[in-house]
């Protein structure tokens, strides 16, 4: 390929090319990124390149694509949103990119967008500016617009241009649950115009472009591609439009005080429609009220989050050090559902996984089921046939701890009891090569005791993954006291690579979620026995933000995992014993949760019906309620109640050291626990509502309720102070 002279530009972030059918192929790698962002930086040259093309008499079409194999744009620069200060700043930046991709939208040439990975947010905005969009067909690629997850919205003509091409409904869908496409279902959906085999994906681009170079420009249709009467009912007219927006809003109406953003997209996409409007003017005064908004703060601040706690440096002064021995071996100990979790998850990363149980017919259980998981994970996920073979055969299940020794990580995944992992960590340390490391996937048991039974205290942590292994993000890396630096890199790498978020966690009773998790889940068991419904604890609880309420969730944990888990908390959370003996009651009458059709609820087929008739003992009394002048906080009493406990011992775990930082603490929980979103997480909580507000909040219910409701030290010295947690430096515990 040759430079045009058209094309005689200085940039930093995009090649810009030209072959002998005069394609100018326009390749996007900013520097110093492992993924391609369009930040001010980007945009600038993106302007330069656009104003060469305007001029570019002799070329017959453009393609744009991505010089990453790691995938085309995944959108615009978080950081830059957050830098956000004014609706001044937030003005220039939505204008400055609905006007660029305007622009790409009235160039003179047929274009065409080559997708690979993923292309989302602003990254999808341009794509759909242009006439045409082809992507290669396989697992990594992901066409959306997350930004509600930000709590924003598209705001570079993603709700205009959407609707137009994919009709109003699936429009309404894909914005409303920022959910992602592969190439298949965007081609059906009308947003791109052709899904590629990777196998053939060079030669079907060239194909493709060929086809339409030269030719008059494709202006998008609105409504795209042919659809039932049922599409066309609601594109094509102001009912069918009215009418879906109102069922839209019904539908999600338990939501929208929490979330702005999803009223605001409902108003843009419908501004789109208006005959004489301007829908984009409307979208860009949408964005600009969200960007303030605490909902909005919140949300980027976990997606910031979330970024640092995968970055190795957050966890390790210099990172990872260099390794002459990485993981690339993965032992699991135990198939249960656990253990057939990770190894699934493992292989599917590219690991190789050996699979350890206690005898022949364990091993061909656990065997079946990894194997019935991963026909049905590759089914979802449209696995090609070479890649189902791939990760079937770097699964391999036996009973010999012989075929363990050459692994380089060892996760235990056995019964929750001390004396039995004890027992299978000390076998194995007697076959493992030196260098290995062993890792206890423990929920409440101590690393360090775990540790006593091999000769590498070194190389010993917990790796605390959270069930379902495939659906929950979060990991808890449990650092031992003498857990070394290279040790923890690695693990935090390994957790990296499987696609998780770590957190580095202190060796304490319940690490940092289940410590914090458990005091709230107590608290509505005690309230049960005072005689409070259920569901109605539940229902409150879910208004507050939470995905469920505390007792569905423990009924879905398991009331004998709730009962383990409060015994081994005894020592750290005091007040524990009611809740033990309740949870006792229900698990001696076979009211285990979920999986025993029953615990709080009733279920069927995993479904909750309705409130369970609980056994005899467990409600012990109607509850009368001491009057209390609470401050005002924006919660009702049952939420104080229930919410109250957690944030107390988030504050006791980062007083104690559990955590380093407060920022960890508020992301390990919206992570592990679904902790309302939209609040940032329980100290970020404290912060908006004020420390002085929830201290004395803290002092009214320990007077109503017991001493349990005490406010931590650290709450009442911050408030004296009028500090933050999230404020820099953290104040220290002294």
């Amino acid at each position: 390929m040759n430079k045009m002279h058209t094309m005689n530009l200085t940039l930093k972030n995009f090649s810009v090319d030209s072959d002998d059918r005069n394609v100018v192929t326009v390749t996007l790698d900013v520097p110093g990124r492992s993924m391609n962002v369009l930040d001010r930086d980007v945009m600038r040259e993106l302007c330069d390149v656009i104003t060469a093309l305007e001029k570019a008499d002799a070329a017959r079409a453009v393609i744009f694509r991505s010089g990453k194999e790691s995938g085309f744009l995944a959108g615009a620069d978080v950081n830059v949103i957050a830098q956000l200060t004014a609706p001044e700043q937030a003005r220039e930046l939505i204008e400055a990119g609905q006007n660029l991709f305007a622009r790409v939208a009235r160039l003179p040439m047929p274009t065409v967008v080559v997708i690979h990975g993923p292309c989302l947010g602003g990254g999808l905005e341009f794509a759909m500016a242009c006439d045409h969009r082809i992507a290669r067909d396989n697992s990594s690629t992901q066409i959306g617009l997350p930004e509600i997850k930000l709590g924003l919205i598209p705001g570079w003509g993603g709700t205009q241009r959407l609707p137009h091409l994919v009709g109003m409904k699936a429009a309404v869908e894909m914005i409303l649950q920022g959910r992602f496409l592969d190439a298949k279902k965007a081609a059906r959906l009308g947003l791109i115009d052709q899904a590629v085999a990777p196998e053939t994906w060079e030669a079907d681009v060239s194909s493709f472009v060929d086809r339409v170079a030269g030719k008059p420009r494709k202006r998008a249709a609105r409504g795209g591609r042919p659809r039932r009467w049922t599409g066309r009912l609601i594109d094509e007219t102001s009912a069918g439009r009215a009418a879906l927006l109102w069922w839209t809003r019904r539908h999600v109406a338990d939501r929208t005080d929490h979330y702005p953003a999803i009223e605001a997209a409902l108003r843009s996409i419908a501004a789109g429609y208006r005959s004489g409007g301007d829908g984009y003017a409307v979208e860009r005064d949408e964005f600009m009220g969200l960007v303030a908004t605490p909902t909005s703060k919140n949300l980027i601040g976990l997606f910031l989050a979330r970024e640092k706690a995968r970055e190795l440096r957050t966890w390790t002064p210099t990172g990872l050090p260099a390794l002459e021995d990485p993981i690339r071996v993965v032992g699991v100990i135990g198939g249960g559902a656990m253990g057939a979790g990770i190894g699934q998850l493992a292989a599917c990363r590219g690991f190789d996984v050996q699979v350890l149980e206690v005898d022949q017919a364990a091993a061909e259980k656990s065997r079946a089921t990894i194997k019935a998981s991963l026909v049905k994970l590759a089914g979802r996920k449209r696995w090609s046939k070479v890649k189902r073979q791939d990760v079937a055969e770097r699964v391999h299940v036996g009973c010999d701890p012989g075929a363990l020794a050459d692994c380089d990580l060892i996760v235990e995944a056995v019964v929750e009891r001390a004396d039995v992992k004890r027992e299978v960590f000390a076998n194995m340390d007697a076959v493992a090569k030196p260098s290995a490391i062993f890792a206890t996937n423990t929920s409440s048991l101590s690393v360090d005791e775990l540790s006593t039974a091999t000769r590498r205290a070194g190389d010993f942590a917990g790796l605390h993954f959270f069930n379902p292994v495939h659906r929950m993000e979060l990991v808890e890396v449990v650092r031992g006291r003498d857990t070394s630096a290279e040790t923890l890199s690695r693990l935090v790498g390994f957790v990296r690579a499987l696609g998780k978020t770590p957190i580095v966690t202190g060796d304490a009773p319940g690490f940092l979620v289940n410590r914090v998790l458990f005091p709230y889940l107590g608290e509505a068991v005690k309230m049960v026995r005072q005689g409070y419904e259920a569901d109605r604890i539940d229902r409150e609880v879910r208004r507050f933000g939470m995905p469920m309420g505390p007792l569905e969730l423990l009924d879905r944990v398991g009331l004998d995992v709730g009962l383990h888990v409060a015994r081994s908390l005894r020592d750290v959370i005091g007040d524990t014993s009611e809740v033990v003996d309740c949870l006792a009651v229900m698990c001696e009458h076979g009211r285990l949760g979920v999986k025993a059709d029953g615990g709080f609820y009733e279920y069927h087929k995993g479904k909750r019906r309705e409130v369970a008739t609980l056994p005899a003992g467990v409600v012990r009394s109607q509850y009368a309620a001491i009057a209390c002048d609470f401050r005002d906080d924006g919660l009702t009493d049952i939420q104080r109640r229930v919410i109250y406990p957690m944030l107390g011992e988030a504050v006791r775990c980062l007083d104690a050291g559990i955590v380093d930082e407060a920022w960890a603490v508020d992301l390990a929980m919206v992570l592990g626990t679904g902790f309302a979103p939209h609040t940032g997480g329980p100290l970020h909580w404290i912060d908006r509502v004020g420390q002085a507000v929830v201290r004395d909040n803290f002092e009214r219910l320990a007077i109503a309720e017991g001493n349990r409701f005490d406010p931590p030290k650290r709450l009442k010295r911050m408030a004296d102070l009028e500090r933050n947690f999230l404020d820099r430096p953290s104040l220290s515990s002294g």
